[in-house]
Parts: C-alpha cells; structure tokens; sequence
C-alpha cells in the first residue's frame, strides 16, 4: 500500500524539488501542509490537488 502522508523528503521527491523548497512553501502556507511536532507533513491528495490548481486555499501556517 502507497503512504498517503508524506514527510518533507519524501514530499520533495515527489514534486521533484529540494526538501529545503517543501519545507519552505509550508512555512509560507503556499502548498497544503500541516506541521506535527517540528515535521511538515503532507497528504499526497491534497499534493496532487495543488499541482493541478484545485487546492483550497490553506489555512494560515502554524507557527514555526
């Protein structure tokens, strides 16, 4: 089974950009994330979602 929720790597990977990016268009509120902890995590739907520019806009980012 394919993980739906994916950390800040493995986002990166994904989209084909740095980690350093992921990370910042989260911090940013730019791409659908939620931060649990000091980890980003992404849910690959909401990912796809935003790549065809369907995504609701996002909440305000949490606090770093």
């Amino acid at each position: 089974m394919e993980r739906e929720v994916l950390n800040s790597e493995e986002a990166a990977q994904f989209l084909g950009v740095s980690a350093f990016t992921i990370r910042e268009y989260a911090k940013a509120g730019t791409i659908p994330a939620k931060k649990i902890g000091k980890s980003w995590r992404f849910y690959k739907p909401d990912l796809v979602a935003w790549v065809r520019g369907k995504a609701a806009p996002q909440e305000q980012a949490q606090d770093q």
